[in-house]
């Protein structure tokens, strides 16, 4: 654990105590939230970046999230006069901005569910507040330990190591053995992937890791890195970096001389590769969704995204999507839209799995599991080169 990410979890653990006085801990809600039966208009509130360096993944989840919401309602899937109304309100990309704006959507006695940030380190700052308070809360993306923590918080993101074996299994098979790291160490979910998790699966895979260099969430040029990295001319580079990082470096690296394999993650996809231009064609990366994938629940998605918003999906907004649907499903597994009511849902849900836009959906407790596919990007598209 790097020094920077100690101090951020350190200042999340001091956010909480004044957070949860603010919120009046233990208090029991009386207002919509707390009526038994499936109310006429369900409240719930999204916090997450709608604005900053991962404003791309909040924005998707939101957006997935909004569709959700009118075919739900469209349906009448709750019943007649039956809807789930919901709120956005923008992180920012600060922890001390999430915590209270979730404290504020706690206060509110007519929320009934939340659907948390997407940066681990916000999420680890919410998780004891809504705990304490006994809102259910669903995240999306948050990969990192300290966010599913117990009865109320839920993860409708499978962790990218669950399906990262992708990629090693596809080096494996390629007979590209040699391979060497890039990653952003103080991000939590790309560090934990990138120092214990990748090099467990490569160890499987038959890889030796021949270099590992860890970077800022702050650094923009990677210059000197590109260029040790292509004097060592590995098989392979896993880039495990935020997008608009991972643009600059794999631009970076070609310049440097380095032609060998590029490896990215869920950062790098649904056309965010696109902007490294011929630098980033031929990388291929793990996602959790994929518009070019042809199964009929991801293929319907993708139609009615596209409707709606006139651009393909993004995993982000797949992942907000597969949420709300939980939340929808849950409610009527339980016919109570209150907190406990929803909580009780999702729990049952979570043992039933089911269905959605990425696909088979599992769960390990509260945790949601996916297959996932490797994607690769061939300069104007993606296309799916394995599951």
């Amino acid at each position: 654990m790097d020094w920077t990410s100690t101090c951020r979890k350190a200042g999340a653990l001091l956010i909480v105590p004044a957070m949860l006085a603010l919120a009046g801990c233990g208090a029991a809600p009386t207002g919509a939230a707390a009526k038994a039966g499936i109310a006429d208009e369900i409240k719930m509130v999204g916090v997450r970046d709608l604005t900053g360096p991962v404003a791309y993944a909040g924005v998707g989840a939101a957006r997935g999230a909004e569709l959700a919401v009118k075919e739900i309602n469209g349906q009448e899937f709750l019943g007649e006069g039956k809807s789930l109304v919901l709120d956005e309100i923008d992180s920012a990309g600060t922890i001390e901005r999430a915590a209270a704006e979730v404290t504020r959507a706690l206060a509110d006695q007519d929320v009934s569910v939340i659907l948390g940030p997407v940066q681990g380190q916000q999420s680890a700052a919410v998780a004891p507040i809504v705990e304490a308070q006994k809102v259910p809360v669903v995240f999306t993306q948050s990969a990192s330990d300290g966010v599913v923590i117990g009865d109320y918080t839920f993860r409708a993101t499978a962790p990218m190591h669950t399906f990262y074996g992708h990629a090693a299994e596809f080096l494996g098979r390629e007979g590209l053995k040699d391979v060497a790291v890039l990653y952003n160490s103080t991000y939590p979910t790309l560090a934990e992937l990138a120092e214990t998790q990748f090099p467990a699966m490569a160890k499987k895979a038959g890889l030796n890791i021949v270099e590992s260099i860890p970077v800022q969430t702050t650094t923009q040029d990677f210059t000197s890195p590109a260029q040790e990295l292509a004097q060592k001319d590995p098989d392979a580079i896993v880039v495990l970096l935020l997008s608009s990082q991972s643009v600059t470096a794999m631009t970076q690296l070609r310049q440097a001389g380095y032609k060998g394999q590029l490896v990215g993650n869920t950062n790098n996809a649904g056309g965010n590769a696109a902007q490294a231009g011929q630098h980033a064609v031929g990388m291929v990366y793990p996602v959790d969704f994929s518009a070019a994938q042809t199964d009929p629940n991801a293929k319907d998605f993708t139609g009615s995204y596209k409707k709606e918003f006139g651009e393909l999906p993004k995993t982000y907004a797949a992942e907000g999507y597969d949420a709300v649907w939980w939340i929808a499903r849950a409610i009527k597994a339980s016919g109570d839209s209150s907190r406990e009511g929803i909580r009780d849902g999702l729990e049952k849900i979570g043992r039933e799995g089911f269905t959605g836009a990425m696909g088979k959906i599992t769960f390990e407790g509260n945790d949601m599991r996916v297959p996932g596919v490797l994607a690769r990007w061939d300069g104007t598209k993606e296309t799916i080169i394995s599951d």
